[in-house]
């Protein structure tokens, strides 16, 4: 790995050392920011009326103030960020913007506007439904509401500086696209924890900044070798959140190379077709949200995430797959079974891993991933 790669990295590694530390740091020296809690949240909007949009992601520990106030089944990633909101430590926020895919990131963003009072509580209703013409009524009239709100605190939102922000969103996101390929191509080139702290850091930096060391990452990558080979098992992660690249270096200290994901944040997060040439934002806008790769909250007419999954093995030559599916997150409980079962019809070996999101990782989830490592060995042999 050349020292140019290993720079750019540190700049990614360093964000995720401490994940809202750049964001306070902002607040301090007067900046707006807005916290956000899902990649269906409108950020665009936030960033055109000059709020520095930063991803609430969550932490280790317990939660004890969210757990006094929420039912046993919320999941872990609910607990955690709301019990952090609770805590105080998101006082430097002045808005804090919901999506409503499934139906505890409702729970939640009702809970977070009755005991947060400190910022501003929005809800951006998406539809269940991503497809035809009442859906992209709805959005668009949706995402005008949430503009207006947003102006309501933050003053007027031209056209003008939201075509801006729609452009920058697009250039990271086709840069990600790029960093995915080159992955795909050659995936010693970077380990996949690697890949997780350029993903994470994404929601915690300025679109601008990350942006910048983002294009040089990939310029650097350009010049790998592409002939590098390994007797590692290649997978895919599959799942819902993974708030930290924890869960990544295990499957890899396990022996595995983690060659492309299946995330919410990841993929679902960056894979978004490019933004439609509209001559009004809003309507682009909308189209873009409603074109990405649904949620499991959601329902798309023709979508199947058993056929996206085995064309990502395809694509990546991956031995097999990990899900990491969080406890008690019902989307992903559903649909897991259809795509593991189409898994095992094209002879693709999984493993699912119930995890949590607010605990350490446990160490029998790397002896668990051994274990599947050995059954990826043999049946190489």
């Amino acid at each position: 790995m050349t020292s140019s790669i290993i720079d750019e990295l540190r700049f990614f590694q360093t964000a995720c050392g401490d994940y809202y530390k750049t964001a306070r740091e902002a607040a301090t020296e007067g900046r707006k920011v807005a916290g956000y809690m899902c990649s269906y949240s409108p950020q665009e909007l936030l960033h055109a009326a000059g709020y520095f949009p930063v991803r609430i992601i969550g932490r280790l520990g317990a939660t004890p103030r969210a757990d006094a106030l929420m039912q046993s089944f919320i999941c872990s990633f609910a607990r955690s960020t709301f019990d952090a909101g609770l805590s105080g430590e998101f006082d430097f926020l002045d808005i804090m913007l919901f999506a409503h895919t499934c139906d505890t990131m409702q729970n939640l963003a009702d809970l977070w506007q009755s005991n947060c009072p400190s910022m501003k509580t929005i809800i951006a209703s998406a539809p269940n439904v991503h497809a035809g013409p009442a859906s992209i009524a709805y959005y668009r009239k949706e995402l005008g509401r949430v503009r207006r709100c947003i102006e309501a605190i933050a003053g007027p939102i031209t056209d003008e500086k939201l075509v801006e922000s729609i452009r920058l969103y697009g250039q990271h996101c086709e840069q990600m696209r790029n960093l995915y390929a080159l992955r795909r191509a050659c995936p010693q080139a970077m380990t996949g924890t690697e890949m997780m702290s350029v993903i994470l850091s994404s929601f915690l930096v300025t679109k601008e900044e990350h942006l910048g060391h983002l294009i040089a990452l990939t310029n650097a990558l350009k010049n790998t070798r592409t002939d590098l080979i390994s007797d590692r098992p290649k997978v895919i992660v599959g799942g819902s959140v993974c708030q930290t690249a924890d869960f990544i270096a295990v499957i890899e200290r396990a022996g595995c190379i983690v060659v492309d994901d299946d995330l919410c944040m990841g993929t679902r997060s960056y894979l978004l077709p490019p933004s439609p040439p509209c001559t009004d934002p809003m309507d682009a806008l909308t189209q873009t949200y409603l074109s990405r790769i649904p949620c499991p909250a959601i329902h798309k007419p023709g979508f199947d995430p058993a056929a996206l999954m085995l064309e990502r093995v395809q694509q990546t030559h991956a031995d097999g797959v990990v899900f990491l599916i969080t406890k008690f997150c019902d989307p992903f409980g559903f649909d897991y079974p259809h795509v593991n079962g189409k898994l095992e019809a094209a002879g693709i070996p999984s493993l699912m891993l119930e995890v949590e999101q607010h605990l350490p990782v446990p160490e029998q989830m790397r002896t668990r991933v051994e274990a599947f490592v050995e059954i990826l060995l043999a049946k190489k042999d």
